[in-house]
Parts: structure tokens; C-alpha cells; sequence
């Protein structure tokens, strides 16, 4: 009972010094650099691996927002090849946490997450990070999973009794609200549509009458829908022009489109019962959101430390046992060290609610205010 009331007083302390702590600064021997790995989400013949020299702007906020202060301005990720630059570095203290987004590839001075500039006169496959990936001093690795944010429009056409030479010369598509140009949103994904410039595929491709078995024309496009406003594809084959609105289609970002048409000598039409979707991204485009973060601390002068059991639903985290030891926390995870020396273990986690101290033997302080 004596060393409950001790610890309750060096509890009581602690808490009282807080303000009197943060006034004190890092020097850089404090602190760690944040760095990223990435995985592309896809299911189809799309971008699945960054090449040497692609980059992509980064954004670390101060908490989980887009709209959230930034901690570090203008930050560009540059691939080596094996790993990521990140100029300038991302230095987080003991005390600092950062929420990183992402989006690729990168465009000079944009600072708004919520509309990244869009323009697909480029055909490049744009992707983004989706919800922010938290980084502490101890867990300073932010593994991104990039999405796709727009439509990969692909046609097969075939022949049936054309008569001419069925050389495909051009596609390009057109509709009351069908563009080429918007913004994006880095968290959502969602691509509004602002310029409608002219945007097309310029290509030579002899139509068969089997269609295509690889290699089909397609297009990067800002999602449209077909359900409430017409959309027209036109094509140029053997330098006649075609236009044929497209079947009923509610298209979304993050997925391959695949419509099958015919070619006759009285016209080009689609099959609209042929249209394929196929979705790029592997799983659903919504992140769960992280509940619960909190750092408990503990200062520590025994020999062996039994750590809190953390409560709460689906409990994930790292701890720093203070010697150079880190590991994913799990219940009933203890820790040996070889001398009494006085260190500070550092509990990071998601999801808990609170914690129940079963052994306080060899704990001094209790540290609560960042949990």
C-alpha cells in the first residue's frame, strides 16, 4: 500500500511538470527522419512499381486533416530505384507525431489536398494515398498503399461485313459532363471535373473481325456518368468520321471500363451487354478510420518489466522497452534487462481505451499525458 501511494505521488509530479517539459527543445540528435515505403494497389496491366527518378509530392500534417497545418512545406519523394528520397527530411522528436499523405506524380506547388490539379491531356495513371498514415519517433516508417483515382476507358472493336480497310486512326470521347481536366481530392479520391479541353488517342490499329486479343486502345479519363447525361465516343477509321453515344454506364475511379463494339459497313455501334468493369485497386478504396492513439510512458529501475495489458477492441502498437528494444506490443509481453539503471519505456497504441497495471514492481513514474 506505501508504494502505491508513492507512485500515486510521483504521478501527481509529473503531471504537475508537463507544461514545464514542453518549453524544453529537441536538438537533432533527438529526433528521427521519416521515411516511406509504397505499394500500388492493382489488379490490372497498370502502374504496379515506381521506376528510378518518379516523384511524387508528400505532405505531413500536424494531425490527421488535409486541412491540417503542415509540419514540413513542400516536400518532394524521389525514387532511387530501391528506396525514397524525401526532400527536405521529415525530423519527428520523442514528443511529435505526423499524419503523411501522398500523390503521384508530382505536381510543382500545390499545397491544397483538396484539389490537386488533374489533367489527363497527360494520360498518366494518378494515384493517391487515401486516409493519412500516422509516423512517431517510434514507428517513422509510413507504408503508403497508393490508389488509382481515375477511370481506365478501353475499347475492342471488331468487324462484322466491313468492306474497307478497318484501319482504327483515332478515339476521343465528349458529353455535357464528360472532362478532361478537375481537381483531386487526396483523401476521398474524388476527381471533380472543371475544363473540358480536347483530349484524344491517337493510334493505328487494323480492326478484325475477331477483335483484339491484347494491346487495346484505351484512356485515362475523369469518371462520367452516361445514367444522367449522354457521352460520345468518336472514332476515326479509314479517315470516316463515327460518332455513337455510349451505353448506360456509371463509371467510377479506380476501375478499368471495357466496352466491345462492332464495326459494319452501315456504322460502328456498341454491345452493351458486353461491357466489362474490372476494378483496379485490390481492395475497397475506404480506410477504416484509427481510433484510440494514445503513448503511455513509463520510467523503469528493476530488472525484468511485465507491461500494462491495454484494453480495448482489436488493440495494435510498439513498444520501446529503452534499451534500443523495440517490438509490436501483445499481451503479457514482458521484457528482461540486464541492470536496475533507471530508463523510460514508451507504449504507443491504437484502439485502447485504457490499461490495467497488474506488477508495479520497479516502476517509478507513470506517464498519462499523451494517452
Amino acid at each position: 500500500m506505501k508504494t502505491s501511494w508513492l507512485l500515486i505521488g510521483s504521478l501527481v509530479l509529473l503531471l504537475a511538470a508537463c507544461s514545464e517539459d514542453k518549453i524544453t527543445e529537441d536538438t537533432d540528435t533527438d529526433k528521427v527522419e521519416v521515411s516511406i515505403t509504397t505499394e500500388i494497389q492493382t489488379k490490372a496491366t497498370v502502374t504496379t512499381t515506381f521506376e528510378k527518378d518518379d516523384a511524387m509530392n508528400l505532405y505531413a500534417k500536424a494531425y490527421g486533416r488535409i486541412d491540417a497545418p503542415d509540419m514540413v512545406e513542400n516536400i518532394t519523394a524521389t525514387y532511387t530505384g530501391s528506396s525514397w528520397e524525401i526532400v527536405p527530411a521529415i525530423r519527428l522528436s520523442k514528443e511529435e507525431k505526423s499524419f503523411i499523405y501522398a500523390v503521384s506524380p508530382y505536381v510543382e506547388g500545390v499545397n491544397d489536398l483538396s484539389a490537386i490539379p488533374v489533367d489527363i491531356s497527360k494520360q498518366q495513371d494518378i494515384l493517391y494515398s487515401g486516409n493519412f498514415v500516422p509516423v512517431t519517433y517510434t514507428t517513422h516508417v509510413a507504408k503508403l498503399t497508393l490508389k488509382h483515382a481515375l477511370s481506365l476507358v478501353t475499347f475492342n472493336i471488331s468487324s462484322q461485313g466491313y468492306a474497307g480497310n478497318g484501319k482504327l486512326k483515332g478515339i476521343s470521347i465528349s458529353g455535357e459532363e464528360v472532362y478532361t481536366s478537375g481537381t483531386l481530392n487526396v483523401q476521398t479520391g474524388q476527381v471533380k471535373g472543371t475544363g473540358k479541353e480536347n483530349v484524344g488517342l491517337v493510334i493505328d490499329k487494323e480492326i478484325t473481325s475477331g477483335g483484339w486479343t491484347s494491346d487495346l486502345p484505351r484512356l485515362w479519363w475523369i469518371p462520367f456518368n452516361t445514367k444522367t447525361k449522354t457521352a460520345v465516343l468518336q472514332v476515326r477509321i479509314d479517315d470516316k468520321e463515327y460518332q455513337v453515344k455510349f451505353p448506360e454506364v456509371e463509371m467510377k475511379g479506380g476501375f478499368q471500363y471495357i466496352f466491345r463494339l462492332v464495326l459494319t459497313d452501315y456504322g460502328i455501334e456498341f454491345i452493351p451487354d458486353q461491357t466489362e468493369t474490372i476494378s483496379l485497386n485490390q481492395d475497397t478504396d475506404e480506410m477504416g478510420q484509427l481510433e484510440g492513439y494514445g503513448v503511455l510512458r513509463l520510467t523503469h529501475s528493476g530488472q525484468n518489466l511485465l507491461l500494462p495489458t491495454l484494453t480495448g477492441d482489436n488493440i495494435f502498437g510498439n513498444v520501446s522497452w529503452g534499451d534500443g528494444v523495440n517490438e509490436s506490443y501483445s499481451v503479457g509481453l514482458s521484457h528482461p534487462y540486464t541492470s536496475g539503471t533507471s530508463r523510460q519505456i514508451v507504449i504507443e497504441s491504437w484502439n485502447s481505451n485504457g490499461f490495467e497495471l497488474k506488477n508495479i514492481e520497479g516502476i517509478d513514474v507513470i506517464d498519462i499525458s499523451s494517452y
